[in-house]
């Protein structure tokens, strides 16, 4: 049996998650192989600003334990980047279906509170190849964001069903 440790709630810089992108398109580009983008929008609920200030830690710590070790995860703010490498469409469905159904039950805190998310998601994915762009990708990911924002909370929208 495999011994699975958590990740913690440690989320890649902005910088490095960039870099990382850079590098997981020109790999997916160069070896045909299918590659998922995820734009996560959070938003913390809980009666005390304490636990809202510690939203993210939280956060980012419940997030690790539901993605693969390869996932690359980076965050700015409210919004999360998560980077699918060798994910499909139905992969990434499968994720943003699991991240929605863990999300929405609460948290409770070392100290007794909870505290509670609300999700929106964009998703894309392409299937690898010279057509790959990562500038495509992020603008479909905010697209797709868009549109699970109109659908209201703990949705997510993928770039496909809007074409």
């Amino acid at each position: 049996m495999k011994k699975v440790l958590p990740r913690g709630d440690d989320l890649y810089s902005e910088d490095v998650f960039w870099v990382l992108l850079d590098y997981e398109v020109t790999r997916s580009q160069r070896y045909p192989s299918a590659l998922s983008l995820l734009q996560l929008e959070m938003t913390a609920i809980a009666g005390d600003d304490f636990i809202i200030r510690s939203a993210s830690s939280i956060f980012g710590s419940a997030l690790n334990t539901h993605l693969r070790a390869a996932d690359i995860t980076a965050n700015t703010g409210d919004q999360y980047f998560i980077i699918l490498p060798n994910t499909d469409e139905e992969g990434g469905r499968t994720v943003c279906d699991r991240l929605i159904s863990v999300f929405r039950n609460r948290f409770e805190t070392r100290d007794g509170q909870s505290i509670s998310f609300s999700l929106n998601i964009g998703l894309t994915a392409h299937s690898g190849g010279t057509s790959l762009s990562k500038e495509k990708m992020l603008e479909e990911t905010s697209t797709a964001l868009n549109r699970s924002k109109i659908k209201g909370p703990n949705t997510y929208a993928a770039f496909s069903d809007l074409e």
